[in-house]
């Protein structure tokens, strides 16, 4: 088989294992998201403080790194930390996806070698450049910390071989969540919807050590602000607790580490036949 060949037959075959393993709700964590504003910036969307259907959720199995994993996410984060791009590079897989909802993405460019469509994915280099800079706000280093420093992980495929972050869940009644959606809606906003990564004490403020006002299981919920809130001029502050909007319309505050947020991108990471682990895909949600 033609080189060329090889390469889009491996493309659309982890396309295909991506698109499968893919869950409509991409989750990272939320000093993440607002560090990496180059990739999906948070904004608070306007919401109806009203009851909603509870969306319940499944949270998927996650992953214990061995070995030659750990190496890898440490290459990464130390190559992050230092800005080294030379070392970023070098844990590229040769066969990096950009995939869009698991399918790939538009500007995914297939006559570039792995290294070109990830610049462009982190805005090191433009859409069709052959050189790297002229990106505004480019590279997004921040984005590229943020998934460095979350360490939540779930297997994408049976044999183990393609491992995604952060972890993910599953909303187990679509129809419910769309009126859910739409009853809390203001306009055309949709809320910004965090599920819990496992069960949470739901408080009045932040930090407040008093009896819960609720206590929530595996569940999405939409977000009314976040705490401390962002300062005009300053940069994205981290977040330690997050407003949200109960399913009976009252609303409280649960700790930032305890959810995880929804329509976000994950990397995945492939392990190679000598059993080294290396950056194959982003899968950006398609909405």
């Amino acid at each position: 088989m033609p080189a060329n060949s090889c390469r889009d037959h491996f493309i659309l075959d982890l396309s295909t294992r991506i698109r499968n393993a893919s869950i409509r709700f991409c989750l990272i964590g939320i000093t993440a998201c607002i560090a990496g504003a180059g990739l999906n910036s948070v904004s608070t969307a306007a919401v109806k403080k009203v009851a909603y259907p509870e969306i319940k959720v499944t949270v998927s199995k996650s992953y214990r790194p061995d070995a030659a994993f750990d190496k890898m996410r440490t290459a990464f984060a130390n190559a992050v930390a230092s800005k080294d791009l030379g070392a970023l590079t070098a844990l590229i897989a040769p066969t990096f996806l950009w995939t869009l909802a698991g399918r790939p993405a538009d500007e995914l460019d297939l006559g570039r070698d792995a290294i070109h469509n990830f610049k462009v994915v982190f805005g090191f280099r433009g859409l069709g450049k052959d050189e790297d800079g002229g990106v505004d706000n480019g590279p997004y280093w921040d984005a590229l910390a943020a998934f460095a420093g979350d360490s939540t992980y779930y297997v994408a495929t049976d044999n183990g071989n393609l491992i995604c972050g952060p972890i993910v869940a599953n909303v187990v009644d679509e129809n419910v969540f769309e009126q859910a959606s739409k009853k809390i809606a203001t306009g055309d906003d949709r809320a910004d919807w965090y599920f819990t990564l496992a069960d949470a004490n739901v408080v009045k403020a932040p930090g407040d050590t008093g009896a819960p006002v609720a206590k929530v299981g595996a569940v999405a919920l939409p977000m009314l602000s976040l705490y401390p809130p962002a300062k005009e001029g300053q940069g994205a502050s981290q977040p330690t607790n997050v407003e949200v909007l109960l399913p009976s319309g009252k609303s409280g505050w649960i700790p930032a580490v305890a959810v995880r947020p929804l329509f976000t991108e994950r990397l995945c990471y492939a392990k190679t036949q000598s059993g080294d682990w290396k950056i194959a895909a982003i899968d950006q949600p398609g909405q």
